[in-house]
């Protein structure tokens, strides 16, 4: 088994012990590292696989997170994570319990040690393969690392350098991130919420957050955040439920922001501070409801189209079903006679719903439907509803039904439709669309597994992302199934038939097994991987394949028009075996595949290798009706790579990644600013526009507002340049690819004082090409934006024959491109702003509707002067001047009348007073 070996260990007690439960014990109690220096033994004849002492030491993890929960963390918040290595056999108590908050004597030397030698340790998630390196390492042997603190994917590994110390690895360690706390306040008078009394146990836990938690017994309601760690009882307040009512609880489910129960046919929610009735008053039915469920796989990472959202419950009723939002928000999707018609069931049949399920394709809702009328027998059929998709399909599966009643139904983790059904005592599998089915035996028998337990019946079915299935029965004997066989096997028992035991899902990949009895609620590991081990070796059931590799990295891959997506797979086996990489595909009508396989065999050891290529090869420009061209070649596809081949002893993770065809996210044009042109900011926030050189032409000039968050710097452009925009494609902050498409562009203030220097006829169009005047002229009567006037949707090319004439060809070409020699030229009377918005127009170059602003300010005109202004100028001083010379004239006038009458020869007296009267007037003067 590779690195493993299998040791037999046949230890025999004693007939006296013949039915006790056998237990081996590690230091370290999750089973995560299970070695033979120095474990214990205490079990009767059981197979057990041990590693090879290669891996000795383990990763200890501490948050500094002390949420107060009444102030979530926002996404930008981090919670760092201190780090050190352990080994479990000389580890202090504390830390063997996962009590510690600093290492102890030894694992601080031992992580001084492992950090001379370079190791270092990074965090990865499991839902979106997200990594977080260490950024510190402190004098006290602890690594830091920094993750995000409001984050839903949770589930991690700690791994670190294949470095050994003392012939030792460190083993790669799982790892739950804290999360904020949802708190429920009890108040003094509140009741107790219960099932009716002698119910079966009831467990949820949330699909995200698989720490949170909720069990449902017949004696209370009890909620966790921290995996049962600790616990606490929800209640409800006795004025609002009557206890009656607070003791007949049939469903729990769990929402984003609270708890949901299913109490008489109503729905209730319990919320932080709040517990009230969800009725007409919400859309909801009242009183005939007769189910409630959550998700059961976690759907952050399924790429919805823009601006949908994926429901997080689902409650239905036997005739209709509603889907549950954020903020309390339900939607009545359909009902059974509109389920009739939809699906061409005949009118003389009925129709009931009894089962409400999410696939593991994330935007798909499963619904039961058993029908009297469509054979001899009662049947049941599958329905679905894609929330993407907003469509309703039949699938291929029917089965016939018992009399009355409904089985449970959940699927598996898979890309094509896989799902068990069970009631109390029968379960029927369905692999890949129903094209494998049955009833599983127990192995090398023929009888149920509710026959080999002397009828008792099934209370839990567990499955996880590795296809492995847990059957509990009530009687707490298990069965293990996996998805692609066809039988179960028995499992060792661990409890007795007295307890009261349901199964939780460890996310690290064993189970645990929660206890509950008067003292509380208790939980305790269950090895299920050694277990199984152990039992597939007895039963000489071995893994058909040595070894299982992928580069399927991420979750989600995202392809636009022109985009591929290459995947490579290898698979070692032993020669003859036959196995080969399957590559399983859900809506393969997406894009084009194209696969390479290269085969090799050494040493009786057979290497397959398999490359496979996806990719689009559609020529939208040719669509006839664009828009339902890309609507039908859109969408999500769902791969998921495997060996061909599996065994009750394979581990292998299955992987499925979502191929999303369409707009990737956060895509979007920048314009670069051409080389040696200056991108200058300036302080106004408004300008002029010249009246007489807008599209409604005015005899007065405009002003317009200038938004430099939105339209950016002005780009200074010598006003006898020629100007094209050089465009760049980004997601995110992420440069892509400069854009060598046709694109389009406008003024959007209206002005009309610039062209193109190339003509139709220039670029060699073999006929008129679109252009806005005429584009406009044809919605000339209609309210359209400019945007929808011209696009991808209704874009023609001037480069293909046509039979019709050519028409003018003189005409200026309004099309740009990278490559292209036409470009914008400028007013050359004056200098003015320009602002532009740009609008990618090839038909074949993204899914998405890009757009961007960029502004222009031409300079180096000598304008030339207002001869009207000149002239009237001209006048005016003239005018002045004028005015002037005639006021001096008459001032002057008035002085020489004056002196003309006075005597030449006057008396001595008169002479005195001439001479006064002369000095008057100069003073006059």
């Amino acid at each position: 088994m590779g690195a493993a070996l299998l040791v037999l260990l046949l230890l025999w007690w004693g007939g006296a012990c013949a039915f006790a439960l056998w237990r081996y014990r590690t230091p370290e109690g999750t089973y995560v590292l299970f070695t033979t220096r120095t474990t214990e033994l205490e079990y009767s004849d059981r197979f057990i696989p041990f590693a090879k002492d290669l891996n000795c030491f383990l990763w200890y993890v501490v948050t500094n997170s002390t949420w107060n929960s009444s102030v979530p963390p926002s996404n930008n918040d981090t919670q760092v994570l201190t780090l050190w290595i352990y080994d479990p056999e000389n580890a202090i108590p504390s830390e063997l319990d996962h009590s510690a908050t600093s290492p102890s004597a030894n694992s601080r030397i031992l992580s001084k040690h492992f950090w001379n030698l370079g190791q270092e340790p990074v965090v990865e998630t499991h839902l979106r393969n997200t990594k977080y390196f260490a950024d510190e390492f402190t004098d006290l042997g602890l690594w830091k690392i920094k993750v995000p603190a409001n984050s839903d994917d949770i589930i991690t590994i700690i791994r670190g350098k294949a470095i050994a110390f003392q012939d030792c690895f460190v083993q790669d360690t799982p790892y739950i991130l804290s999360r904020p706390e949802q708190p429920f306040f009890n108040n003094a008078n509140d009741i107790s919420l219960s099932s009716p009394a002698g119910s079966d146990i009831y467990i949820v836990w949330s699909a995200c957050f698989p720490t949170t938690a909720l069990v449902l017994t017949d004696f209370g309601t009890f909620h966790t955040n921290d995996g049962f760690r600790t616990s606490k009882e929800i209640k409800a307040p006795s004025h609002i439920l009557a206890s009656n009512l607070a003791q007949n609880v049939t469903a729990v489910a769990l929402a984003d922001d609270g708890i949901l129960f299913l109490i008489n046919g109503n729905i209730y929610k319990r919320e932080s501070n709040d517990f009230f009735k969800l009725g007409t008053d919400y859309d909801l039915s009242e009183g005939d409801i007769i189910g409630v469920q959550s998700r059961v796989w976690c759907p952050s990472e399924y790429p919805m189209k823009s601006g949908r959202k994926l429901s997080t419950t689902a409650i239905w009723t036997s005739t209709d079903v509603h889907l549950g939002y954020g903020d309390n928000v339900f939607i009545r999707i359909t009902d059974t006679s509109k389920l009739q018609k939809i699906l061409g069931f005949p009118e003389d049949v009925s129709l009931s719903l009894g089962t409400v399920s999410y696939d593991s394709c994330p935007a798909e809702i499963a619904l039961l439907v058993a029908c009297i009328g469509c054979s001899s027998s009662r049947m049941f059929y599958v329905v679905t509803y894609n929330e993407d998709r907003y469509i309703w399909v039949l699938r291929n599966f029917f089965l016939s039904a018992p009399s009355k009643g409904f089985m449970k139904m959940e699927f598996m983790y898979s890309a094509l439709p896989s799902m068990l059904l069970w009631n109390k005592t029968s379960m029927y599998y369905s692999y890949r669309n129903n094209t494998a089915y049955g009833f599983p035996p127990v192995h090398e028998t023929n009888v149920t597994p509710a026959e080999y337990t002397n009828g008792s019946s099934i209370h839990q079915i567990v499955i996880d992302y590795s296809g492995n299935i847990v059957i509990k029965m009530q009687n707490n004997i298990m069965f293990f199934f996996k998805f692609d066989l066809i039988d179960v096997i028995l499992l060792p028992r661990w409890e007795n038939e007295s307890k009261n035991t349901v199964l939780y899902l460890n996310p690290s990949g064993n189970l645990y097994i929660v206890v509950i009895n008067s003292s509380g609620i208790h939980r305790q590991n269950y090895p299920l991987k050694m277990e199984v081990h152990g039992t597939s070796y007895s039963l000489f059931d071995e893994c058909p394949y040595l070894a299982f590799h992928h580069n399927i990295d991420l979750n989600v891959y995202y392809l636009d028009k022109g985009d591929e997506v290459t995947f490579w797979a290898q698979i070692l086996f032993q020669e003859n075996l036959g196995l080969f990489v399957d590559v399983r595909i859900h809506r393969p009508e997406l894009l084009e595949q194209a696969t390479h396989v290269e085969y090799e065999i050494a040493h009786e050891i057979c290497t397959k290798n398999q490359t496979i290529t996806f990719y689009q090869n559609v020529d939208y420009s040719e669509s006839l009706d664009y828009m339902k061209t890309v609507h039908e070649t859109t969408g999500v596809m769902t791969v998921e790579v495997r060996p061909s081949m599996t065994g009750r002893a394979c581990s292998t993770v299955r992987k499925l990644s979502y191929l999303f065809v369409g707009c990737p996210p956060s895509r979007h044009i920048v314009i670069q600013k051409p080389p040696g042109i200056t991108c200058i900011k300036h302080n106004f926030t408004s300008y002029k526009l010249p009246g007489n050189f807008l599209w409604h032409s005015s005899p007065k000039d405009t002003v317009a507002d200038y938004d430099w968050d939105k339209y950016g710097c002005l780009m200074e452009v010598y006003y006898r340049d020629p100007f094209r925009p050089e465009i760049a494609l980004y997601d995110g902050n992420t440069f892509v690819k400069m854009v060598e498409a046709n694109y389009i562009l406008w003024e959007i203030k209206g002005r009309t004082d610039f062209g193109y220097n190339s003509s139709m006829g220039d670029v060699g169009c073999s006929r008129e090409a679109q252009n806005w005047f005429s584009l406009l002229e044809n919605h000339k009567n209609q309210e359209i934006e400019l945007d929808d006037i011209w696009g991808p949707q209704n874009y023609n090319s001037c480069f293909e024959f046509s039979h019709k004439n050519l028409q003018d060809l003189s005409q200026q070409y309004h099309i740009l491109n990278h490559s292209g020699s036409n470009s914008l030229i400028w007013n050359t009377e004056q200098s003015g702003i320009y602002v532009f918005k740009v609008k990618i127009l090839d038909p074949n170059f993204s899914f998405c509707d890009l757009k961007t602003f960029f502004a222009v300010h031409t300079y180096g005109i000598v304008e030339s002067p207002d001869i009207a202004k000149t002239i009237m100028f001209s006048i005016f001083v003239l005018s002045l001047f004028l005015g002037i010379l005639v006021l001096s004239y008459f001032k002057y006038a008035r002085i020489f009348q004056t002196l003309r009458y006075i005597d030449p020869l006057p008396s001595p007296g008169l002479q005195n007073h001439t001479k006064e009267s002369s000095q008057g007037l100069k003073k006059d003067q």
